[in-house]
């Protein structure tokens, strides 16, 4: 054919592939190689798109490009032969993954000190979808164990399965890794269904440093409050699911940290009694806040003043012109905490009362232990105050309780639950409308602690 002008206009309206690919090898034959490629690839015929590029058009960039739009696992390998021999072995081994050689990949990762890279790329194709063969995970895995990484150690065994294995290597990280192990060995715990493998990660995480429990401790020391509270929020739902007790103090330090990230939403609502009582919680138990001790017990006596609460204002104002304390207050704050301690205003703002949901004797709102019948009264995740039984309702998603009328309110505002950032539709909001259906929540609640 001489008049390929008229054959290539004729060609678009063509979707056979065997013309295109005809049409594509005798454009190739004539050096014409920008047509030949558009048309192989017209046809399907990737490998051979991909072969023009690196080898005719000396465009690696559009081969790479090829590749990763079609996943052709020899056009992977051709690119990854390309980059071998330049040296640019961090791409080749790359394209060696994608192109499934895994061997080959690991091998030339290793011997070029690529194996952080390797794993990267490893672990996205398994977030795609990918299945690779569970040895070549725990190859990788013994790698990182000899080089006592054992972050990626934990992380790879987790990925091919041996979760003893990977469990024992994510609780010995450290450092800046601490918290990241902590965060995989929950995945890796709830994804193993083990309970033996949970007792032991439990054990490990209500180990005490500085008389805080670890979990508490690595995440508090800096000052990641919302990150503490979502790792035990993940493990209180872990040990619900495998119906183990829940311990005190981690379920303790839940509430505390919960009531702790209710604060910004109380104030942003302008509701500073709310947020007065949530702090005052919080600062009888500062010390497990120890990056924030003075910021915490400031806005303590700022939202107890806006509240009324002159006592509690006072009191927390004394605490704050402790020599170890004093230093620390924001200048613009100073003069005005040392005033309420110069002439202490000692009035109260009394607390509103409701009803216990096991005896019915009256309690304080943001009281959580009944003073009648010595029972825990489980807290609102909107409010933080105890919940009532004529207004109980359970997050559709994470099932934690709250007061049904609040909840309803604040998803006017806000459609994310506040303890497990779910989005929640108002109209999944059910309340518990009957005796029956409360004890039976309450049964629930007390076999798990």
């Amino acid at each position: 054919m001489k008049n390929w002008v008229k054959v290539s206009e004729i060609l678009r309206n063509v979707n056979t592939p065997k013309i295109h690919s005809m049409y594509a090898k005798a454009r190739e034959n004539e050096g014409r190689f920008k047509e030949a490629c558009a048309a192989y690839m017209r046809a399907g015929e990737w490998e051979n798109a991909i072969r023009i590029q690196l080898n005719q058009l000396k465009s690696p960039e559009q081969a790479v490009k090829i590749v990763r739009e079609t996943q052709s696992i020899e056009g992977a390998k051709m690119v990854a032969r390309f980059f071998e021999s330049i040296n640019d072995y961090s791409s080749a081994s790359q394209f060696l993954v994608l192109s499934k050689c895994y061997n080959e990949a690991f091998t030339m990762a290793r011997q070029n000190g690529l194996m952080e890279l390797y794993a990267q790329v490893i672990e996205k194709l398994l977030k795609d979808g990918c299945d690779i063969p569970l040895d070549d995970l725990e190859g990788a895995a013994i790698f990182f164990q000899n080089q006592n990484n054992h972050l990626l150690a934990g992380k790879f065994f987790m990925f091919a399965q041996n979760y003893e294995r990977a469990l024992t290597h994510l609780m010995r990280c450290t450092g800046s890794n601490e918290s990241k192990g902590i965060d995989l060995a929950i995945t890796c715990v709830g994804t193993a269904r083990s309970q033996q493998l949970t007792q032991r990660l439990l054990e490990y995480l209500l180990r005490e440093k500085d008389q805080i429990p670890k979990f508490g401790s690595i995440y508090q020391e800096s000052g990641n409050y919302r990150s503490a509270r979502d790792v035990l929020f993940t493990m209180h739902q872990e040990l619900k699911a495998q119906h183990t007790a829940i311990p005190f103090e981690m379920a303790n330090s839940l509430m505390l940290l919960h009531s702790y990230i209710l604060v910004k939403i109380q104030i942003k609502l302008n509701n500073h009694n709310r947020a007065a009582r949530l702090l005052n919680r919080v600062a009888h138990n500062v010390s497990k806040f120890p990056a924030h001790i003075v910021q915490i017990l400031t806005t303590t006596v700022i939202e107890c003043q806006k509240a009324g609460m002159n006592n509690s204002t006072f009191n927390f104002s004394l605490i704050l012109m402790r020599p170890e304390y004093r230093e620390q207050i924001d200048p613009k704050y100073k003069k005005k905490i040392e005033a309420l301690v110069r002439k202490p205003d000692k009035s109260e703002s009394e607390e509103d009362f409701s009803q216990c949901l096991h005896c019915h004797q009256r309690v304080p709102d943001y009281e959580l232990l009944c003073p009648s019948c010595q029972l825990a009264l489980p807290y609102c995740i909107v409010t933080g105050a105890h919940v009532i039984r004529e207004d109980l309702c359970l997050c559709p998603s994470c099932n934690f309780p709250a007061i049904y009328s609040e909840f309803l309110k604040y998803l006017s505002t806000d459609d994310i639950c506040p303890m497990c950032t779910t989005k929640i539709d108002a109209s999944r909001i059910m309340k518990l409308d009957s005796g029956a259906a409360v004890d039976s929540f309450l049964t629930q609640s007390s076999d798990m602690s």
